[in-house]
């Protein structure tokens, strides 16, 4: 889904709340979110960045070949 602002966003979120599954994404204003669970029944959206895994970005490289 992709919305131009926020407002938006939220008005058809809450129109909708019973459709949402964890793990869909939404975009508003060109920022990337997806629906979590936060909770008994509660969908909270969080940046798509926050979901990304910061391990292999940060690994280290390691050659490869008899030694």
């Amino acid at each position: 889904m992709r919305f131009s602002a926020v407002e938006d966003a939220v008005g058809w979120l809450k129109k909708h709340r019973t459709e949402l599954l964890v793990g869909t994404v939404v975009v508003i204003a060109g920022v990337t979110f997806v629906t979590i669970s936060a909770g008994t029944g509660l969908l909270v959206l969080s940046p798509l960045v926050l979901m990304a895994s910061a391990s292999s970005a940060d690994a280290p490289v390691r050659g490869g070949g008899a030694q």
